[in-house]
């Protein structure tokens, strides 16, 4: 991760819709060659770490897409590389490890949005979508188990991160995917 000095934190923020309980907003720069022009870019990003009851949900999107008509989480543009993807994901990273020290027994969840491409109108179906499967992938393979356990829920498209303690971790597993499940209307 070699632009951490393009990573920070920004503000905390309290939800005003009962959506979250509170969040810890981070913003960050990637610089990438658009796959489709071949031109230089440099995109903000905004990355959200918000506090659900003992989870933390960790979110990004990009600045410029903040007030689309469409999701801000689902939007694909289809310019960024795999290099350029990784470097996003580095950054969630960061936001975990910040998050395991200010909240040491929480868990983590990751939701993959559905994908909405603007070029051709076009949904993405929510069962075991295609940033459900790179969260899968990238997640297992950069964090380990010997402070969390792995979860996935293909037909949410959900990835959690479940924090080990002396609960046995079926027990907690289910109670926060219960408390996700209710607060979100998720069947």
């Amino acid at each position: 991760m070699k632009h951490l000095a393009r990573f920070r934190f920004v503000q905390k923020e309290l939800s005003c819709d009962g959506s979250f309980d509170l969040a810890y907003v981070y913003v960050f720069f990637i610089e990438f060659i658009d796959r489709r022009t071949g031109k230089f870019c440099r995109l903000k990003y905004i990355a959200r770490a918000e506090i659900i009851d003992e989870t933390i949900a960790v979110k990004f999107y990009a600045s410029r897409d903040r007030k689309s008509p469409h999701d801000k989480y689902s939007l694909a543009h289809g310019q960024l590389g795999v290099k350029a993807v990784m470097e996003i994901f580095n950054y969630c990273l960061k936001v975990i490890s910040e998050m395991i020290v200010k909240f040491p027994k929480h868990s983590f969840v990751f939701k993959g949005a559905e994908g909405y491409d603007p070029s051709t109108s076009r949904w993405e179906d929510e069962f075991e979508n295609q940033r459900f499967r790179i969260y899968r992938s990238f997640l297992s393979k950069r964090i380990g188990n010997s402070l969390f356990e792995h979860f996935h829920i293909p037909a949410n498209s959900i990835y959690m991160l479940v924090r080990k303690d002396s609960e046995p971790i079926e027990i907690k597993q289910r109670r926060l995917i219960t408390s996700l499940y209710s607060r979100y209307g998720l069947s």
